[in-house]
């Protein structure tokens, strides 16, 4: 398709012209947008682009459309002015400058919105582009990152900001670099889960530097974080941060902040390794970590680690057989140990080709860590016609009688393997789940990865920096492979040969040496991932997910939610706080049994507090009491003021069991029902309101509340009544 260029000049431009050359240019951007289609550049001449010019805000860049200001000194001289109302489930009703859209990009333009609300720039899904933006004077934030966004931002300025220059909210990650924060409230706010990359940018004269709460888990590297009045980091709630790892230093500066340059409020330890800071300027839990990174030239290429043996590698006993369809794992035909493991067919794939061979009691044992030894035989065994990079070298800890000594030499020289700045190699050490991946993407000479591809991993804040362009290529070339979720990547765990042998033989399948295998578990960049690998064909997935996209519930470490779990009362306490604005209709009171260090003492109070839940008569609270239906829909009702003391009771007779209610629900249950709060499977007809409440039933509910009070889409269900 052929690229659609566009001209505006809000001076002498008319919306009546082509605007196709910088002669005849339109006067608004406003036409210019609606005039763009796929591919399309729009060129702003610089000048004051307002709603007296013509302009009608917010103003939405489509998909793959760029719009490029002109710069003039230090700063764009294009200059976007003005507001309009976005309504969002999160965050309400806002004032916003500029919406960008999946693929959208903004270049060199000045953003103004001195609305007590005013966003600069509101980017809440998809991959987009600002570079060289200057956010000057917005009443909240410069720019916004909601959802499941995946926002590049560069060399661009966020000034003089209510709230923050820039946040992150939900799920929001992508990635800053080179960014400007200063005299804000806060340069960069952190919230919810997200977990942006933040690098190479500088936070001074804000009131606080850094700010990340809740679950919210950003990488920060090479940032200059000084002269802010408070705070240069201040972490609250449960969040952390990773300012570099043994093997990743952080390499920020933290200096000269007001109160102190870093303050760790959250209840989780911070770690840090190789940043500019002092430790008489650090409050709260700061561990300062001992560096163990190899010399430079070993960084960006490939590092590896761990132990085991390697058994000789042996021929195949036959051909792999041709297939026409790729095959569907269902586990090991040779390995009498992996019959139904998941990483059975990549096993027996690499075996045919032999490149690997079990044990001699017919095992494979796929749990056992690799070693850096054993990876480099496994990789050379497998890619053996690899070119030499490097020059040999003889490691001061692999004596030339060591069983893996030609293969760590071979492996060095290929590029698959580096070694430690004090001339060793290591080869006992067991290797991480990113190095490996590293090495094989390196070590294979692959391209073509893009950096926000990565974003795609719930953990991948927990990515060293030097790993981060090797894994997006390698998830581009679908080399990841990981079990049991395969949106949850454990970077820094040790490799098990099950896993080295799923990423090797994915390798070879890049590279057109053997056949590809449908695996759930082989990471699809391009497709939608599953939230949680347990909601498949569940019949609240979509309630579920719905309320995962807000940040109102997460699942398990495993990747699951385990939808069918019950709920306990602290726990529905904790989620009503969250969906819900509370306000106090009765005092603050004590429950003998939830004490203030009690995880969700606060949650408890609050939803007490604002008529959500009430305590028994022996001044307790049941936290880990588990929540019956009922009560759930009652809850509901009373905290959102939806009593009905008229409301007609004779709906209740649909249901089969409507006389096993208690008397005290019966009004709030009637009226759970007239805002379809009430959802019941299997059967519509039972009520079952004694029973005890699921995780799914609840954010069913919940999301039911959410839809009467229109701030979220409703979700058609069999199973509403």
């Amino acid at each position: 398709m052929v690229q659609r260029v566009l001209y505006v000049d809000p001076s002498r431009g008319q919306d009546s012209q082509a605007g196709e050359s910088a002669s005849q240019p339109l006067k608004t951007l406003s036409e210019a947008l609606r005039r763009s289609q796929v591919d399309t550049v729009i060129h702003l001449k610089a000048g004051l682009y307002t709603a007296s010019s013509g302009e009608q805000f917010p103003l939405t860049i489509p998909p793959d459309c760029q719009v490029i200001g002109e710069t003039g000194g230090d700063r764009p001289a294009t200059i976007l002015q003005g507001s309009g109302t976005v309504q969002n489930p999160s965050l309400g009703t806002q004032a916003v400058t500029c919406i960008l859209l999946e693929g959208a990009a903004l270049k060199s333009v000045t953003l103004v919105n001195t609305q007590a609300q005013g966003i600069g720039v509101w980017m809440a899904a998809g991959h987009t582009h600002l570079q060289d933006v200057v956010a000057l004077k917005c009443g909240q934030y410069g720019g916004v990152v909601l959802g499941k966004a995946l926002p590049t931002v560069e060399k661009s300025v966020f000034e003089g900001c209510g709230v923050a220059g820039i946040t992150f909210l939900n799920q929001g990650k992508g990635q800053l670099e080179q960014v400007t924060c200063r005299d804000n409230g806060t340069g960069i706010l952190v919230q919810n889960s997200a977990s942006p990359l933040v690098q190479a940018c500088r936070l001074e004269q804000n009131k606080t530097g850094i700010q990340i709460t809740d679950t919210a888990n950003p990488v920060l590297r090479s940032n200059r974080v000084t002269n802010n009045q408070t705070y240069g980091l201040h972490l609250t709630g449960q969040a952390t941060a990773d300012l570099g790892q043994s093997q990743a230093h952080g390499n920020n500066i933290l200096r000269h902040n007001g109160q102190a340059d870093i303050n760790n409020g959250s209840r989780r330890s911070l770690l840090t390794c190789g940043n500019d800071l002092l430790p008489q300027r650090l409050e709260g839990r700061v561990e300062l970590i001992a560096s163990e990174l190899p010399d430079a030239s070993a960084v960006p290429p490939r590092l590896f680690e761990q132990p085991a043996n390697v058994p000789a590698v042996r021929p195949p006993s036959q051909p792999p057989p041709e297939r026409a369809q790729p095959p569907t794992p269902q586990g090991s035909v040779q390995f009498s140990d992996m019959a139904s493991h998941w990483a059975g067919p990549f096993v027996d794939g690499l075996a045919q080709a032999g490149a690997i061979a079990g044990f001699e009691d017919g095992t494979f044992r796929p749990q056992q860590r690799v070693t850096r030894a054993e990876f480099a035989a496994f990789v050379l065994a497998s890619f053996p016609d690899r070119p030499e990079k490097n020059p040999p070298v003889q490691f001061k800890d692999v004596s030339r009688g060591f069983w893996a000594s030609a293969a760590l030499s071979k492996a060095h020289a290929t590029g698959f393997l580096t070694g430690y700045p004090n001339g060793t190699m290591r080869p006992n050490e067991p290797i991480t789940r990113i190095q490996a991946i590293v090495a094989v993407a390196n070590g294979l000479g692959l391209t073509g990865g893009r950096v926000d591809e990565i974003g795609i991993y719930r953990d991948r804040a927990q990515v060293p920096s030097y790993a981060v362009d090797a894994l997006a290529t390698a998830t581009q070339r679908r080399l990841v492979v990981n079990y049991p979720e395969p949106l949850v990547l454990r970077p820094l765990e040790p490799m098990t040969r099950g896993e080295v042998s799923a990423l090797i033989y994915q390798g070879r399948v890049s590279l057109g040496k053997s056949n590809a295998l449908e695996s759930s578990y082989v990471v699809q960049p391009d497709a939608t991932q599953p939230l949680f690998s347990d909601l498949t064909g569940h019949w609240a997935a979509d309630f579920i997910r719905g309320l995962a996209d807000l940040t109102l519930v997460s699942g398990m470490s495993d990747g699951t939610f385990s939808p069918n779990t019950p709920m306990n009362r602290a726990q529905f306490a904790a989620l009503v706080v969250k969906a819900f604005p509370l306000a106090p209709q009765r005092e603050a009171t004590v429950f003998s049994d939830v004490p203030p260090s009690f995880w969700g003492a606060d949650a408890i109070q609050a939803a007490y507090r604002g008529g959500f839940m009430s305590g028994f008569p022996d001044q307790t609270f049941g936290p880990d009491n588990a929540l019956v239906r009922v009560q759930t829909w009652v809850a509901l009702v009373n905290g959102l003021n939806w009593e009905d003391p008229s409301v007609n009771l004779n709906p209740l007779g649909r249901f089969t069991d409507y006389t096993t209610l208690p008397r005290y629900a019966l009004q709030a249950t009637a009226t759970a029902a007239e805002k379809k709060l009430i959802l019941n499977y299997p059967d519509r007809t039972l009520l079952r309101p004694n029973q005890v409440a699921t995780r799914a039933d609840v954010c069913a509910s919940v999301y039911q509340a959410l839809v009467a009070l229109q701030r979220v889409p409703a979700i058609r269900s069999d199973y509403s009544v």
